[in-house]
């Protein structure tokens, strides 16, 4: 018996020692940018070409957010501004799910119940998994009303599952032994109740190639048909899509000068009861944060200050304000921009 125990350490030693933790996958320096080619993909998997188009992330802070240390990425594309959250630990790569980009406040009660359910951390990306082992990340049961007398009982289902290493070539280059990872989201009907299984009706795929030092250099998910015709719903497509990194990421310094005067979305929108504002100056100014509600009237002022050009974040909290659920706004003013935006507080 302790000949077979001092076997099986000395087996494993070399295991332990090769492990690598999910922060040497990531870049330190803040300011670190990516640079991605995006496309969408036609029903046989194929580059549609008139799609391609371009996105830029930054590493612009490291903050506590949600209860873990987290790097926040700044995405800024043609078709939308927005932040990812990362928390690294240990040999886990957590991403913080916030803003399901879904108008929560006309959905079905019931519905936007559930589907708020869904926000919160989850382990990704763990590196220390067993290849070609699935590890589940949430299962949640919810109805879609189908019409006034019909629901539809749903379970959606995200698994993830490491596979096996590869070198991957991309538009800036090849990465060899890239990580990569499996995350699926499947779909069913839970058409007799538990624990019988629910009926599959469809299943997304996404698959992402991680590189040391580097992060995600390519991630793929296939165009996908959607068949809900037993249910009276028409069949629909949902379009996949392919990004690569398509220069040298720049290690730049964080206070990096912007082109222009911006305030972004807030993240997570709807929220509760926590978002964080960003915005950037292209110089400096006199500048002023303020949030107001829907009839116009000053909440509070969350910046009133002379600032140099950069981009800055500021966390806000509804219980400190002792705000209710409704629609707010809060706008930026300098000496020569003013933008106002849209949230909600949804509890």
């Amino acid at each position: 018996m302790k000949r077979s125990l001092l076997l099986l350490l000395f087996v494993s030693m070399p295991l332990c020692a090769s492990a690598q933790s999910a922060s040497s996958f990531f870049p330190t320096q803040l300011g670190y940018k990516w640079h991605y080619s995006i496309a969408t993909l036609d029903t046989l998997q194929n580059i549609i070409p008139s799609s391609e188009r371009s996105r830029d992330d930054s590493l612009i802070a490291e903050m506590n957010y949600q209860g873990r240390t987290a790097k926040v990425i700044l995405t800024l594309g043609s078709a939308f501004n927005d932040s990812t959250f990362i928390s690294l630990d240990g040999m886990n790569a957590f991403q913080y799910v916030g803003n399901l980009n879904l108008p929560l406040n006309i959905l079905p009660p019931s519905l936007a119940d559930s589907l708020q359910t869904l926000i919160g951390w989850y382990p990704i990306y763990r590196f220390a998994q067993a290849v070609n082992q699935n590890y589940t990340l949430l299962t949640r049961s919810f109805t879609v009303p189908i019409d006034s007398n019909t629901s539809l009982p749903l379970v959606i289902t995200v698994t993830g599952r490491r596979l096996s290493d590869q070198t991957v070539t991309v538009p800036f280059g090849t990465f060899t032994n890239a990580k990569r990872f499996l995350i699926t989201t499947s779909v069913g009907t839970q058409v007799l109740p538990p624990p019988f299984p629910p009926l599959p009706l469809f299943s997304i795929p996404d698959t992402t190639w991680i590189a040391q030092n580097t992060w995600i250099v390519k991630r793929v998910t296939p165009t996908v048909r959607i068949n809900l015709s037993t249910f009276g719903v028409p069949s629909f497509t949902l379009p996949g899509q392919i990004t690569q990194l398509s220069t040298q990421p720049l290690s730049a310094p964080f206070h990096h000068v912007p082109l222009a005067f911006e305030l972004h979305q807030n993240y997570p929108n709807p929220f509760n009861p926590t978002t964080t504002f960003t915005y950037q100056l292209s110089s400096s100014s006199d500048v002023r944060l303020e949030v107001f509600d829907v009839l116009g009237r000053k909440v509070t002022t969350l910046v009133e200050a002379k600032q140099s050009a950069g981009t800055y974040q500021m966390n806000f909290n509804a219980v400190q304000l002792n705000l209710s659920s409704g629609v707010y706004f809060y706008r930026l003013t300098t000496g020569t921009y003013s933008q106002t935006r849209k949230m909600i507080v949804a509890k």
